[in-house]
């Protein structure tokens, strides 16, 4: 004849039952965290702050790049204006007057003569 457990003093019922509340009686929930999850959350730490050290980098040198190609933009755009200006003003008629002085033209002081061709008749 089998004895009843719950007669016995030094058997707790719940380890008997096999209680899953009991924290005390499975081994496996009291045991350390194994090193290889530690392991495993430190890389992945790692490789988070070298994803965000390198984005982080890569802004600042697009941000400096951008900066530079602004100023450069402005430089080109003021030589720009400055060299059509000139071109403006050195195409104007008494400008070319004063340039083509010394190589004996003159400015033309009568109007052109229009050419006209009779017209044929059939």
């Amino acid at each position: 004849m089998e004895e009843n457990p719950f007669l016995n003093a030094d058997i707790d019922p719940q380890t008997v039952m096999g209680d899953p509340s009991s924290a005390a009686s499975t081994p496996s929930q009291d045991a350390p965290i194994p090193t290889w999850s530690w392991i495993k959350f430190a890389l992945v730490g790692f490789a988070l702050m070298l994803f965000y050290i390198y984005n982080s980098h890569h802004a600042n040198k697009a941000i400096r790049n951008k900066e530079k190609l602004t100023k450069e933009l402005k430089e080109l755009h003021s030589e720009r204006i400055s060299l059509e200006s000139q071109t403006t003003n050195a195409s104007k008629q008494s400008e070319l007057s004063k340039r083509l002085e010394g190589s004996g033209l003159k400015e033309i002081t009568t109007p052109p003569i229009k050419l006209t061709k009779p017209h044929e008749q059939d």
